[in-house]
């Protein structure tokens, strides 16, 4: 998941001229280095473009890397993000392939996009799978953490314009709006630089950047106080040295909460939420509801008895019983490790159990950096939150149990606040929380659902991110809850 958030820094794309792409006669090589707000440099990236006439069409050949080093609960974390990509300047982005791996996993997407449709395969766990997304036309590359040297925005001072950009992250289309606010001098080099200044939104996220009029960012700043800085090649090299200290990263994304006290294991808990994002409301179901304008109460059921009663319509349970990229329920694989799990159990909760006790128990806690894919998780048998969830859904969902992806906050007593985490949700007559990674049957009361969605749904996460606040109005920790010691569950918050 921080892979994601972090990669979504900016996003520039170009509409100027009457073409999609500007046509640049020139080679760009881009060093643009990622900081934190303290200073400390956690990642490079390089991009590189260059003007390119395929079949007929004038475009722009691209190819990017990037490397972070962080330290998330004292685990030491590596990951690389390469690819390449070609756009046309009429009809935008024709191909593209992304890799993105941290340590032993590994998964790259490639793909084409014709008339609107983008085909092409998924390699992921030592499997590939057929990708076929409708996507429209004129479809733009969104910027992976300031590769924004392939879709350089063109329009001037005053200027605002809306395309349509692909993230090859999360395989999803975004409207994003592009605004050019003003001009700027930014120092680079020594030198004080003209700048244009973009603002770019997606979603409710609003990011900006300085673009130089040789059309290169110098520098782009997230709404939660990460930074891209233009960097000469040689100051790289320095910065992804290997004995260079990692940062710990996760602390730094909490949300300290005001109130009354918070413990793991709350059966109730009740809650202001302080600034959300403008027109959002969280959602709502058996576990969560909504109390007034910004109140909430979060409360831990006991496990269900008799899962017979509402049930959902066809179209519904079809939805939660499906597979996608990342939750690949109907692979033979996790068929068959799902029929190895449940055995003959016919009841439904049960066989929730089932796969949460076997996730639970084989899944090491520990700290990816990468895309999670329930077939890679299957193999490697270790991940934090997203891996356990991941495979958690495809092999529930193999099962015959409905299962839905929750994506919100956890309460960590290691960090004295709450941090962001993804959790499973099964349809036993009510939805029912469950936390294979914290080893909560029924999650606890300190979870705060933010959002339900797979990995497609996580960038809407960079809405709340450095904005939010939490005032605990009440916890009760005298409810029904199951959990593992705190010892236990710290590994992995």
């Amino acid at each position: 998941m921080m892979a994601v958030l972090m990669r979504r820094e900016v996003i520039t794309p170009h509409l100027g001229s009457g073409h999609i792409l500007a046509q640049s006669a020139r080679d760009t090589d881009v060093w643009l280095g990622l900081y934190l707000p303290s200073g400390t440099c956690i990642g490079v990236l390089n991009t590189q473009t260059h003007p390119r006439i395929e079949n007929g069409e004038y475009g722009q050949a691209m190819q990017f890397w990037a490397k972070m080093d962080i330290t998330v609960l004292s685990f030491p974390t590596e990951i690389k993000l390469s690819g390449d990509a070609w756009a046309s300047r009429d009809q935008g982005l024709r191909e593209f392939h992304f890799v993105v791996s941290s340590e032993e996993h590994r998964m790259s997407v490639s793909a084409r996009i014709d008339d609107g449709l983008l085909k092409g395969e998924v390699a992921t766990g030592g499997e590939t799978i057929p990708l076929e997304i409708p996507v429209g036309k004129n479809l733009l590359l969104s910027g992976n953490m300031g590769t924004a040297a392939l879709n350089v925005p063109g329009i001037e001072p005053g200027d605002e314009v809306f395309v349509d950009t692909f993230d090859p992250m999360t395989m999803g289309v975004s409207k994003a709006k592009l605004s050019c606010v003003g001009e700027e001098a930014i120092e680079y080099g020594g030198k004080q630089v003209p700048t244009k200044v973009m603002v770019t939104s997606v979603g409710g996220i609003t990011s900006k950047a300085w673009v130089s009029y040789d059309d290169e960012v110098i520098r782009a700043e997230t709404p939660f106080g990460f930074i891209l800085r233009r960097i000469t090649q040689g100051e790289a090299m320095d910065a992804i040295k290997p004995d260079r200290d990692a940062t710990e990263l996760l602390g730094l994304m909490a949300v300290r909460p005001t109130g009354a006290a918070v413990a793991r294991g709350a059966a109730l808990m009740r809650f202001r939420l302080a600034n959300p994002p403008e027109g959002k409301a969280l959602p709502e179901d058996d576990t969560q509801q909504r109390e007034g304008d910004d109140r909430y109460v979060v409360r831990t059921p006991p496990e269900p008895v008799d899962p017979s009663g509402a049930v959902l319509d066809d179209g519904v349970k079809a939805e939660f019983l499906g597979g996608d990229t990342f939750v690949q329920t109907d692979h033979p694989l996790i068929r068959g490790q799902a029929e190895a799990i449940i055995g003959g159990e016919t009841d439904t909760w049960q066989r929730a159990m089932r796969v949460y006790e076997w996730v639970y128990a084989s899944i090491e806690k520990k700290a990816v950096m990468s895309l999670p894919s329930a077939l890679d998780v299957l193999q490697t048998r270790e991940g934090d939150c997203n891996e356990h969830t991941v495979l958690f859904a495809a092999l529930a969902r193999a099962a015959g149990v409905p299962t839905r992806i929750a994506i919100g906050l956890a309460w960590s007593d290691l960090l004295s606040g709450f941090y962001y985490h993804a959790w499973p949700e099964v349809y036993v007559g009510r939805w029912t929380w469950m936390d294979p990674t914290l080893g909560q049957p029924v999650a606890d009361a300190t979870h705060i659902k933010l959002l339900t969605g797979s990995l497609d749904k996580w960038s809407q996460l960079l809405a709340y991110l450095g904005t939010i606040g939490i005032d605990v109005l009440e916890t009760d920790t005298s409810g029904p809850n199951t959990i593992e010691s705190d010892a236990t569950a710290e590994t992995q918050p």
